[in-house]
């Protein structure tokens, strides 16, 4: 399930409008919409306010395993995703990426 769809969900959940989940997450409501249709992203702020006033684990909203148990048709389709992600960045935001991924994998810096 995608994170729009999890957002979306803990909202009826709570029987709650877009209206009213904007104004405990301090949002505009437009941009709530655009969240649940994932044609945006949250930022870290909306996802510790989600977290906190709905008690639902950020791992958990944004499908991240961190037992490491992931298959490969997981790891592949994440991978996919990145690159998806990517595709809009600019050479400098791509070289900043491509840094961290190397700091992660304890690769050194490209």
């Amino acid at each position: 399930m995608d994170l729009g769809t999890k957002i979306r969900n803990i909202r009826y959940n709570h029987n709650m409008s877009q209206e009213e989940m904007s104004k405990v997450l301090e949002i505009n409501r437009n941009y709530l919409s655009r969240i649940e249709t994932n044609k945006s992203l949250p930022t870290s702020e909306v996802l510790t306010k989600l977290s906190d006033r709905f008690n639902v684990n950020i791992n958990s909203l944004l499908g991240l395993n961190l037992d490491g148990s992931d298959g490969e048709k997981t790891k592949v389709r994440k991978i996919k995703k990145i690159n998806q992600y990517c595709s809009y960045l600019s050479n400098s935001e791509l070289d900043f990426v491509v840094n961290i991924l190397a700091v992660m994998s304890n690769n050194t810096k490209i």
